[in-house]
């Protein structure tokens, strides 16, 4: 792993314009990897360490449907949803940027090192922090402010009462940026954080990236970078599993999911994943809870 890192500060053109609004901007950036993935519009995705099945299928499942969109996914490279978060955006070519808590060249955790390489590649890392600082208690409150900071909106998955996460997203609301957050079962300890935040009305609950785009589109100061990345092949390419389910289904006689599991030889997760991409495609629609072909 190279220890070359670069350095931005508020008096560069390069220094992304949204991070300067926040209260006490960081003087300085350390950054590894493509500055210019800051040119994106970023929405971050944060969460608990200690997540679980249900924590996971949502975050891969509304980073999947985002990366159809032109988006930067930014996220804390702590163990848990936020490690998730990164490695489905590699997977799905979706740019990401990981915040540290510590110096550049430290990665914490550990075990995040070569995930933090990765991310270098094609993403970015940033850090107030130069070089070797360790990852000491209240650099993580303070990285958290970045996270939102360089997000127009900030997505909770899940959570318990007391979390980083609702740090992040206290920030959020205090640098005017929209908060999103997933429900839960009611019964959970990682679903009180969210619950909290919609009770205060503090952010908005969302099922799929498309009810995340959908609900930023509205905001007239955001460009149009919300329309699909190159929308003619998204509308043409197709994987094998999304042909396999648009054969499935007609135009005229709907199906329920049970009798679309029932047909196709996919795990139920992958098989809502791969349905909530078609409909964000345009090329299926739902009427009464059946699911239709439009093309």
């Amino acid at each position: 792993m190279s220890t070359e890192y670069k350095i931005i500060k508020p008096t560069q053109q390069e220094y992304p314009n949204i991070l300067k609004q926040i209260h006490k901007p960081p003087a300085k950036l350390y950054y590894k990897g493509h500055l210019d993935v800051l040119d994106l519009t970023c929405i971050a995705i944060v969460g608990t360490r200690k997540y679980s099945e249900y924590g996971e299928y949502v975050t891969r499942k509304i980073i999947e449907e985002l990366s159809l969109y032109k988006v930067a996914i930014v996220s804390g490279l702590a163990k848990g949803i936020d490690t998730i978060a990164h490695k489905t955006c590699l997977e799905t070519n979706t740019p990401t940027i990981a915040v540290l808590g510590s110096g550049i060249n430290n990665i914490y955790p550990q075990e995040n090192k070569k995930l933090a390489e990765k991310i270098q590649e094609s993403g970015l890392t940033i850090s107030e922090h130069p070089d070797l600082t360790a990852p000491i208690k209240h650099h993580f409150p303070q990285r958290n402010r970045v996270i939102s900071g360089i997000s127009i909106a900030t997505l909770v998955v899940e959570a318990p009462e007391k979390s980083g996460a609702l740090i992040t997203a206290r920030f959020a609301l205090e640098q005017n940026r929209e908060v999103f957050t997933t429900p839960g079962d009611i019964d959970r300890i990682n679903s009180k954080g969210p619950l909290n935040l919609i009770q205060r009305g503090a952010a908005f609950p969302v099922s799929s990236g498309h009810e995340i785009i959908e609900t930023l589109s509205l905001q007239p100061s955001l460009p149009s970078i919300f329309s699909p990345k190159n929308k003619e092949k998204t509308t043409s390419a197709l994987t094998e599993n999304e042909e396999q389910i648009l054969l499935t289904l007609s135009k005229t006689r709907g199906l329920l999911i049970d009798q679309i599991y029932s047909k196709i030889e996919l795990p139920l997760q992958q098989l809502l994943t791969t349905i909530s991409l078609l409909e964000i495609k345009s090329l299926i629609k739902i009427r009464d809870g059946k699911y239709f072909r439009k093309c």
